[in-house]
């Protein structure tokens, strides 16, 4: 007898919900034992477990105590990356359309309203991970997005890239080059219903964490080669973004305890990975392009909203990348948030200091998107 879609459907649904209940479990146990019961959470003392949380700020408090991660090895990064497949992404709201496209998931508002703007615009979104985890379906990442598409009403991509350490640098890169070109093209010049020609379209690029650091990275990459189909991005929006692989070897953070949602231990196994044998976080000379701060002239890129916390592990690269692009003549916007940690976007969104953050990268954003 033939199976309905609506069979399968529910068929589907169980198999999903059964490997949920009973695979989950598993992973979490052996996440716990190889993550956090790992040598380096077990040498810092227990009066240090609560040292972050303890500087949060107010409005962070009940922010989840987790316990340590250590993403420092395949092993333990491929369980997370299991995990968070796991975790299914919020629907898309009634007011935007989505679909898959061979870049990543697109997003625009139902109302075509926006495309009536002069000039063309959207947003590249590139999704958090240390550029070792994630996906651009991920839910976190699917959240961001729908914000971004609804406060700027514009066509949002969730762009795909891969991830170290089977695909070291340049992959991701180059991926993200392509998926900027496609979002381009989606958006190429047409003739106005008044005869008129429309003016040359205004990209965004934006992302969390690893992701804000490859915006950073293509940016300069888009500066250095730009041409017709490849326009140099209108503005970057980076959320407490990874941009400095010599962060790695600075060695006041192997005496401090373990920082909220992304470790020193971690950073140090993602940067390895993302640069690949040939090179080592902190070496003299790495790739064109392989880390942000490393360029030396940061003149006439884009202008720049930057957001960290103080208890950040990127706070300092953060705040001196913002430092150099203002010396360099960019227009930038730093936002620091006394008290604030890493992934606290994701962690407590209706925290009044993370909902004022998004005010200003949204204000910041249309300033130079829409006209």
């Amino acid at each position: 007898m033939a199976t309905s879609r609506s069979d399968l459907a529910e068929s589907s649904g169980r198999i999903a919900l059964y490997a949920t209940i009973t695979i989950f479990p598993v992973i979490s146990y052996l996440v716990y034992k190889k993550v956090v019961a790992s040598p380096t959470t077990a040498n810092v003392k227990r009066k240090d477990s609560n040292y972050w949380y303890d500087r949060l700020r107010p409005d962070l408090q009940s922010l989840p105590r987790m316990p340590v991660l250590n993403l420092d090895s395949w092993f333990k990064n491929s369980l997370f990356q299991l995990v968070f497949t796991l975790v299914p992404a919020p629907s898309t709201p009634p007011e935007l359309i989505s679909k898959k496209v061979p870049p990543g998931v697109y997003f625009c508002p139902r109302d075509d309203a926006y495309k009536r703007n002069r000039t063309p615009a959207a947003l590249l979104y590139i999704h958090g991970g240390g550029r070792i985890l994630g996906a651009c379906n991920g839910s976190d990442n699917i959240k961001f997005c729908h914000l971004l598409c609804k406060d700027l009403n514009i066509p949002v991509l969730a762009a795909s890239y891969r991830l170290a350490p089977k695909h070291p640098y340049p992959a991701a890169l180059d991926d993200l080059t392509e998926a900027y070109r496609w979002l381009v093209q989606s958006l190429q010049p047409e003739t106005r219903s008044d005869g008129t020609e429309q003016q040359p379209v205004r990209i965004a690029v934006a992302g969390d964490s690893a992701g804000g650091g490859l915006a950073a990275e293509l940016s300069q990459k888009l500066l250095d080669h730009k041409s017709s189909d490849l326009p140099v991005p209108a503005v970057q929006l980076l959320i407490y973004p990874m941009l400095d692989d010599r962060t790695c070897i600075n060695e006041q953070y192997d005496s401090l305890p373990p920082h909220i949602a992304w470790t020193h231990n971690s950073n140090k196994y993602a940067w390895s990975s993302y640069l690949g044998r040939q090179y080592k976080p902190g070496d003299e000379i790495i790739p064109e392009y392989a880390s942000a701060s490393r360029r030396k002239d940061l003149s006439n890129l884009p202008p720049a909203y930057i957001f960290c916390g103080t208890l950040d592990l990127f706070q300092k690269e953060c705040k001196d990348y913002s430092d150099r692009l203002k010396d360099h003549g960019v227009d930038v916007e730093y936002e620091e948030v006394v008290g604030g940690c890493h992934a606290m976007i994701n962690l407590q969104e209706d925290a009044p200091c993370v909902i004022e953050m998004w005010q200003h990268l949204v204000k910041f954003g249309k300033k130079y998107l829409i006209s």
